[in-house]
């Protein structure tokens, strides 16, 4: 009897310059609902999201535009849920790690993708408008930092507690750089992470007018598949008022994430099989130190960013028993990028 599956969706930071690139040069389904989104998206941000994504260049080039991170991340975690859920991997549970909330709920049809992918686009120019910069840091072995660093931590912020050796720091790029300092002296594990804004914290509070009036325009309807909450691990289901979930939109992008203790909420209620539907394979990572050393409950990435993404992505609907014939080469499969966009 197979494990109750948890799709997970990652948020801002988990991004990079071509991601899935072999999936969508590969796998025509994912290219299709890629493709498709590209069409929602280009006319909101004036260009090809997948040009941006995917035109020439490596994995290690900047991707932190927000007006281009926001959908890309919608976008690509949706096409990778639905050619999951066309081989047969229909989620029990939706997990969103702030952005990924958005692509939740989405995918969980309380909102069309079209409604989605607008709200990422609104969104990404209300804070590149308006929020000041900040620097996010990811930090490790340091669950204390608060009070181990309280002489530089002053107007920073926890922001995120993954597991109980991973959390992440948000603060002004000038607030957080005495802490940034003091961590690399004593040699403690830190990594900027690829956002400029300080999702999660105060610095937010000034836009919460402006995002509700954009949330207001949303047409909420019952969620279809069960929704778990990185807030405070609550599970929303379709009977959910959706004036909650005006409320939540704005809450998720402003309170922390509380993905630790989200996850042991979830072990609490039985085993599960956590799948990482995210770029970057974090979460997945994160719930591999959550689950105890007797648990039943198991976990995958279906892409990260070490390549090798479609043998990932058979691997992960392997290890839930499934398998996916739309996962070989089509007829454009070996075709390059660019000049597949010539006919497109």
């Amino acid at each position: 009897m197979r494990l109750p599956l948890v799709f997970m969706f990652s948020g801002q930071g988990s991004q990079y310059h071509q991601m899935g690139r072999e999936l969508y040069d590969r796998h025509p389904r994912f290219r299709l609902w890629m493709d498709h989104c590209d069409e929602i998206a280009a006319p909101l941000i004036g260009g090809s999201l997948c040009d941006v994504l995917y035109r020439d260049g490596d994995k290690g080039q900047p991707f932190d535009r927000l007006l281009h991170t926001n959908p890309a991340l919608v976008a690509f975690e949706f096409s990778l849920a639905r050619v999951l859920i066309e081989a047969g991997a229909s989620p029990d549970y939706l997990l969103g790690y702030s952005l990924g909330e958005l692509t939740a709920a989405i995918v969980g049809e309380a909102l069309s993708i079209e409604q989605g992918i607008g709200l990422a686009v609104d969104y990404a120019r209300l804070i590149e408008a308006e929020s000041p910069l900040a620097t996010m840091l990811a930090v490790v072995d340091v669950p204390d930092i608060e009070t181990r660093y309280a002489d530089q931590f002053a107007g920073c912020w926890v922001t995120a507690r993954n597991f109980d050796r991973h959390l992440v720091v948000t603060g002004p790029v000038d607030a957080i750089a005495p802490l940034r300092e003091a961590l690399a002296r004593d040699g403690v594990v830190h990594q900027v992470l690829s956002v400029k804004y300080g999702f999660h914290t105060e610095m937010q509070q000034a836009l919460e007018a402006p995002f509700m009036a954009l949330a207001r325009t949303l047409d909420f309807a019952p969620l279809r598949t069960p929704m778990v909450s990185c807030l405070d691990g609550r599970v929303y289901h379709g009977d959910s008022d959706p004036q909650d979930w005006l409320r939540r939109m704005w809450t998720t992008f402003r309170q922390p994430v509380e993905f630790a203790s989200t996850v042991r909420s979830l072990l609490d209620r039985g085993d599960f099989h956590f799948l990482d539907v995210g770029p970057s394979g974090t979460l997945a990572t994160f719930v591999k130190y959550l689950l105890p050393a007797d648990s039943a409950s198991t976990f995958n990435d279906v892409i990260n960013p070490f390549g090798m993404d479609e043998q990932k992505y058979r691997g992960a609907l392997q290890a839930i028993g499934l398998s996916d014939a739309a996962s070989t080469a089509d007829e454009l499969g070996n075709v390059s990028y660019s000049a597949r966009r010539a006919f497109v």
